[in-house]
């Protein structure tokens, strides 16, 4: 096994310990007892029964399912990333057509039809795409305006 136990064993906060919970994994899936592959991978018992069976939602945390895998292959986001909305609204901009732009992005024509029609001005129906801007601040028109000292 070439899994070192890390020096530094303080509490990892957000560090959701992927070395420790890949190597676990491992361990178990060549037939290792989960508490001997946690002993072998330095983390308490119960994070490997957690990482195992998953926990149910409490009055603080919500129910997690069982860990199978590290982690999901990274896929088509369900959002548009702003590097795709720059190419839709490029490639409209020369007049290819919307399934021809869903197939170079391997996404849905429907995604890519709902981005043109959002993004379209509304005067012109000119696609322009600028880049995002922050929410505007509550003023009077919101619905609970704020207070005045």
């Amino acid at each position: 096994m070439d899994f070192e136990i890390r020096r530094d064993r303080s509490p990892q906060g957000a560090k959701r310990l992927l070395r420790e919970r890949a190597a676990y994994l491992d361990l178990v899936r060549k037939g290792v007892s989960s508490r001997e592959a946690c002993r072998i991978v330095g983390v308490n018992y119960r994070t490997g029964k957690r990482w195992r069976n998953g926990h149910h939602q409490t009055r603080h945390n919500r129910a997690v399912p069982p860990i199978t895998s590290v982690a999901p292959p990274a896929g088509p986001s369900r959002y548009l990333r702003e590097d795709e909305r720059i190419h839709i609204a490029d490639r409209h901009r020369q007049k290819a057509s919307i399934r021809q732009i869903a197939a170079e992005l391997g996404r849905a024509a429907s995604t890519i039809s709902r981005e043109l029609r959002r993004n379209a001005h509304p005067d012109s129906g000119a696609i322009t795409h600028t880049r995002p801007r922050p929410a505007p601040t509550r003023g009077v028109h919101a619905r609970r305006p704020a207070r005045s000292p």
